[in-house]
């Protein structure tokens, strides 16, 4: 976008240029009046913003939104679209122009990455009619939705696989990569989803048995609990039934959600006997729960139990789910996340993988939402579509996917091409998955790298590298694509919270968000660090998907959390209420910052090149420059003191600022954790 102002500003060109000089002229009195000594000093820590009529079209800044957990409308306790719909002024205040919206459709999980029907909206959200109008009424205030898409699996609910699992003459079951030998198969490149590495692309822990593999009969298990890998051992019997009771803990997990307690015989030594039926086998448990470590099941590819002989359970960890223990030889579905949830998608060879009716079917259905006015996609975990991350395949997939969406999305009458980020998680130049090669098929990804060095940065006080950083990080994206986007952000539903990253301090937080903010590229705010929200991921992944609180008293939308919400963290002081009230808060430097972010081309989409001085290393300072050479110097102090240095250039008229600043001829001094926007044009 060049720094031209959009056709529905132009009538207001007047306006600005009257608004202009009137600031000029105010200004030219106070410095004439209160600074003597031509020495003009900012030190009130509030932000601050010359006056000047927004363009949310020129940021592109975007904010992530967890629909179940960011407004309730009904009183249900979960989110809602009708929540989002009435809390549009909220983004707008923050200068935000889209909205990326947590996955929408009918699921397994509260989280939705578990989708069972792409066609659909999830009911506990609302009616498709409520999406609607949710779509319209943002596109009424110039905010764009995007719908977050999950192409490399379904939910294993989902009706397609369940039809897969039954039939091998289901017309679906092309959807998803079955085999009954998986490591032979993979050695022969019989999979074409996982073909390009040879016998190293099986892993035992992503192949599930189906639920064909069970069995039925009157069976006595004792269970031996003397070592970390607890066996089992099955004999029939015409023993009387009997079990145990919920203080053993120890249970049979089986059938149709059915739970049986063993019986404590003592030394370690457990056992039960029950008229047992399941068509997929069963798990032993150490608690009626799924917690890490409480489940035991079997190694994928090894998991047939033989009737009277002592069979080895392996517990779940955070990166094992085990698979179901059976009692014939199985047939086994896919999974690169290492979860019986989840089922791959099976796309065939990338070369053709638009002819795949996997393919055919998820782009129909993204079609429909693109036709009811959806603006963009986030597509979740692009490098494990294909098993080889590294390879051409993904990359492949993706610009046929794009190509598909873009044509759908251009036959609506847009002139401009759909927005679409795909999730990379590594950094930006990891061999395996660089940036530049994802970018062959996206025109943006993530840039994760952004995250992880700004938080060095703040945490040690030193920007020695930050702007190097910055530089290489843009010419990677436009190296690799003319119309790359660079998508920045700080923490994200799958990190520890930018407020725990940053050990809870205030002044580091809202320093992070003008970082943000004042960077190239186009950045995303995610629900809750505007607020300086903090949490980590070690208690579950719910610490860090906290609701928002919009009142100082009012109830927040946990209801699908299961209780895993820091109640202690969001008093009354942490709420939306409480921080629009303080001109100082974590809130107000969001919306100071994104709302000159808005307002300038040279902030929201300028080119950035750095100042060529040697500066103290808690210094960073650099150009932005948009299209027609507008310039602006920003400059950020991450020390905790106060730091000065000489600059060159204009230095009369500071955009915007956080924390201290004061200007003394060509001398600029910033408190601690203070940042500034100089205009230069």
């Amino acid at each position: 976008m060049t720094g031209l102002l959009p056709p529905n500003l132009l009538i207001d060109n007047m306006k600005r240029i009257v608004y202009l000089a009137l600031a000029i002229l105010a200004f030219a009195a106070c410095k004439k009046v209160d600074n003597p000594d031509n020495k003009k000093q900012k030190t009130d820590p509030t932000p601050s913003v010359e006056e000047v009529d927004p363009d949310l079209s020129f940021a592109g800044t975007t904010y992530q939104i967890l629909v179940y957990s960011f407004a309730d409308s009904n009183g249900d306790g979960i989110g809602d679209f009708n929540g989002i719909k009435n809390h549009l002024d909220y983004f707008a205040d923050m200068g935000v122009s889209a909205l990326w919206l947590s996955p929408i459709h009918p699921c397994m999980s509260y989280h939705g990455y578990d989708v069972t029907d792409y066609y659909t909206v999830n009911p506990d959200f609302g009616t498709e009619a409520d999406f609607q109008a949710l779509v319209n009424a943002a596109h009424a205030k110039g905010i764009k939705i995007y719908l977050d898409y999950v192409l490399n699996h379904s939910g294993t609910d989902h009706e397609w696989f369940k039809s897969a699992e039954a039939s091998e003459s289901s017309e679906y079951r092309d959807y998803y990569i079955f085999s009954q030998d998986p490591e032979a198969d993979i050695k022969a490149g019989k999979i074409a989803m996982i073909a390009r590495e040879g016998s190293g692309g099986y892993n035992s822990g992503e192949w599930f048995a189906c639920d064909n593999a069970g069995g039925s009969g009157r069976f006595k298990f004792t269970l031996n609990t003397s070592s970390s890998n607890p066996t089992v051992t099955i004999t029939e019997t015409t023993e009387s039934t009997y079990s145990g009771s919920s203080s053993v803990g120890w249970n049979l997990y089986y059938g149709n959600g059915t739970t049986t307690y063993f019986r404590s015989d003592g030394s370690n030594s457990y056992s039960l006997v029950v008229d047992f039926e399941s068509d997929w086998g069963f798990l032993v448990r150490k608690a009626a729960n799924w917690n890490t470590g409480s489940k035991y099941g079997a190694k994928a590819g090894a998991s047939t139990i033989t009737i009277g002989s002592a069979f080895t359970l392996y517990p779940s960890t955070s990166s094992f789910d085990p698979a179901n223990v059976t009692f014939t030889d199985p047939t086994y579905f896919h999974s690169h996340f290492q979860t019986s949830w989840f089922a791959d998608l099976n796309y065939g060879a990338a070369s053709s993988c638009e002819t795949s009716a996997a393919f055919k079917d998820l782009a129909a259905s993204a079609d429909k939402w693109i036709k009811m006015g959806v603006d963009g996609l986030r597509l979740d975990a692009v490098k494990h579509i294909y098993h080889k991350s590294g390879s051409d395949e993904n990359p492949t997939f993706l610009a046929k996917w794009y190509d598909h969406c873009n044509a759908t999305y251009q036959a609506q009458g847009h002139t401009d091409n759909i927005f679409m980020v795909g999730e990379v998680f590594n950094e930006y130049n990891d061999s395996g998955a660089s940036y530049s090669s994802y970018l062959k098929g996206l025109p943006s990804v993530f840039n994760f790298s952004f995250w992880w060095r700004l938080s060095e940065v703040l945490n040690n006080q030193n920007a020695s590298t930050w702007v190097s950083n910055l530089v290489t990080y843009q010419s990677t994206f436009s190296g690799a694509r003319s119309d790359a986007v660079m998508s920045q952000k700080l923490s994200n539903h799958d990190e520890d919270r930018t407020g725990s990253t940053l050990s809870k301090s205030a002044d580091k937080e809202k320093q992070a968000a003008a970082m943000l903010l004042t960077a190239p590229g186009k950045p995303f705010i995610y629900q809750g660090e505007e607020l300086g929200y903090y949490g980590t991921k070690s208690g579950g992944d719910e610490y860090v998907r906290t609701p928002i609180k919009w009142t100082k008293s009012g109830d927040v939308a946990d209801g699908t959390l299961g209780g895993k919400v820091d109640n202690s963290m969001l008093t009354s002081d942490i709420s939306v209420e409480a921080q629009e009230e303080d001109s100082s808060s974590i809130l107000n430097v969001y919306k100071t910052f994104g709302t000159a972010r808005s307002k300038y081309a040279a902030l929201a989409n300028g080119t950035i090149s750095a100042y060529n001085s040697s500066l103290g290393a808690s210094l960073a300072a650099y150009y932005m420059t948009d299209s027609e050479g507008n310039k602006m110097l920003v400059i950020h102090n991450v020390a905790s003191g106060q730091t000065s240095a000489a600059f060159t250039g204009s230095l009369d008229e500071i955009v915007v600022q956080l924390g201290s600043v004061s200007v003394n001829g060509n001398k600029v001094t910033l408190g601690g954790n203070s940042s500034v926007v100089f205009k230069q044009y």
